[in-house]
């Protein structure tokens, strides 16, 4: 997908970033360039204005990204973001662009929306991944995942199957399974019908993520979909329910005789691997590979 002297876009579609992050964001640069040979061209949009969280408005963010849609230099565009606000701007974005453009969308957590729409309205892949992982406590192997996915399109996720229904290649669609919930009864919505679904969660607990599947349960997502990717649950893990979690999907799992993947290699840790969204995948029963 990408290669030495290529140029990335950069951009904060959600919350804005932090005037104390300049310093992290610069380190970034510098390895984007001096490790990676890329060049960074930033949207007007990245760090929180005023007293406001944003990053400027709902229809200011979406020029921006368009803008970097539009430009012909850009071969992938990252959202170093997250938070909130991603779903403000759906509404003013042109997705025939987007789909003529023909470039990766790739963003976390609250990106999940932007991803999922993407997908929906364009068939355009993209990948759930943190670029500001770059610079993080993972740094090393943060710079060979890069490599391997975004350069020589390799992407491998170790894990182990809870269930034990056969997997059939399909596409992905998902992300943050809070963030996921936005799109429901939207237009931006995926169709569940025979996707493998990923959900992962930085912050609830066990009562929590149960009141979100029972959600995703009601709208249908299970009965339709051929399985399921179950990545980190960050505040529940920490808090010593890993194996709560784990029954929540084995039931539904058992229920509608779903395969089940859980992986601790997506999510929202510092080693947390770039996954895709909107392509197909073949999952086996301990990994996650792309064709």
């Amino acid at each position: 997908m990408l290669k030495t002297g290529d140029s990335i876009g950069i951009i904060c579609c959600s919350d804005g970033r932090r005037v104390a992050d300049k310093e992290r964001i610069t380190d970034l640069v510098r390895i984007l360039d001096a490790e990676l040979g890329l060049k960074t061209l930033f949207a007007k949009t990245i760090f929180q204005m005023d007293d406001s969280p944003y990053s400027g408005t709902a229809e200011e963010r979406a020029t921006e990204l368009m803008r970097l849609y539009t430009n012909p230099e850009i071969k992938a565009i990252f959202d170093i973001s997250g938070g909130d606000a991603a779903n403000q701007i759906l509404p003013y974005l042109d997705f025939d662009i987007i789909r003529e453009s023909g470039k990766p969308f790739i963003g976390y957590s609250d990106l999940t929306v932007i991803l999922n729409a993407i997908y929906t309205k364009t068939k355009q892949m993209g990948y759930n991944y943190l670029l500001l992982n770059l610079v993080g406590s993972e740094s090393v192997l943060q710079l060979e995942q890069f490599r391997q996915v975004f350069f020589e399109n390799r992407l491998m996720i170790t894990g182990e199957s809870i269930t034990n229904f056969e997997w059939s290649h399909a596409e992905v669609i998902g992300g943050n399974i809070r963030c996921f919930l936005k799109l429901a009864g939207k237009e931006f919505m995926p169709d569940f019908s025979g996707k493998l679904i990923l959900l992962e969660s930085l912050g609830g607990r066990e009562a929590k993520i149960a009141s979100y599947l029972a959600q995703l349960e009601q709208l249908g997502a299970f009965s339709k979909c051929s399985g399921l990717i179950i990545g980190e649950y960050s505040e529940a893990e920490k808090n010593g329910e890993y194996g709560k979690i784990g029954h929540l999907y084995q039931e539904l799992g058992l229920k509608y005789k779903l395969p089940i993947f859980r992986t601790a290699e997506i999510g929202h840790s510092a080693a947390a691997k770039p996954c895709l969204i909107g392509a197909k995948v073949n999952v086996s029963r301990e990994t996650l590979t792309n064709f």
